[in-house]
């Protein structure tokens, strides 16, 4: 029987490689073994961090980075059906709507924190990108959201993040729901400015402000 260490480091190598087949292969054996799936989840986790690493250093194409999300949204389909089969239902640490405003078609960070967050153990509703407030805010109310996680790339598209905040506000549900913003022209005096919860600049930091929301 492999060990948990051998099984996760089989894991990370095989997601920092972008290879389906063998992250299936590790989620498989990992479940048979009965081990902690948190644990292959962190994991799967730190290796999506070294894929962007690779990508912001050049290493990685798009097309890989972008792979390796699709590969992370397929593998935790895998665990729950697998985790099913066994009777285990996985609990979710809560729900976050997650979309970039309307005019802004730039969603990569936003896709990556999505995966992230779902290896977290959240469960994302990701809506898109060129969303209006009233989408969001809709999408939010009929998921129940805990968290709304915003971003806009663009200073021209920024104000949407503040329209969505007053949007809440009136119609009496802001705090109800934590609000997270990012993207590139997006500072934490500006998110404090507009009454935001958090600004992060990073998919980990996205985990880590849904997490601290969430406990």
């Amino acid at each position: 029987m492999p060990s948990k260490e051998e099984l996760l480091g089989e894991a990370y190598a095989s997601l920092v490689e972008i290879d389906e087949k063998r992250v299936f292969n590790a989620i498989e054996k990992w479940i048979e073994n009965g081990y902690e799936i948190k644990d292959l989840l962190e994991k799967f986790a730190e290796a999506l961090s070294e894929i962007g690493k690779r990508f912001e250093e050049k290493e990685y194409f798009l097309s890989q980075l972008m792979n390796s999300t699709l590969i992370l949204d397929k593998a935790n389909k895998l665990i729950v059906e697998k985790m099913a089969e066994k009777g285990v239902e996985i609990k979710s640490k809560g729900t976050i709507v997650m979309a970039t405003v309307r005019n802004d078609t730039h969603d990569l960070g936003k896709n990556i924190a999505a995966s992230m967050l779902r290896i977290a153990g959240f469960n994302v509703i990701d809506i898109g990108k060129d969303r209006t407030a009233s989408e969001i805010i809709d999408a939010a109310i009929d998921n129940k959201a805990d968290i709304v996680a915003v971003s806009s790339m663009t200073s021209t598209t920024m104000g949407k993040l503040e329209e969505l905040i007053e949007l809440l506000e009136e119609k009496g549900i802001r705090q109800n729901v934590k609000v997270v913003v990012s993207g590139a022209p997006v500072t934490q005096e500006y998110a404090d400015s507009i009454g935001a919860d958090a600004c992060v600049r990073t998919a980990t930091e996205a985990v880590e402000a849904a997490e601290s929301f969430m406990n």
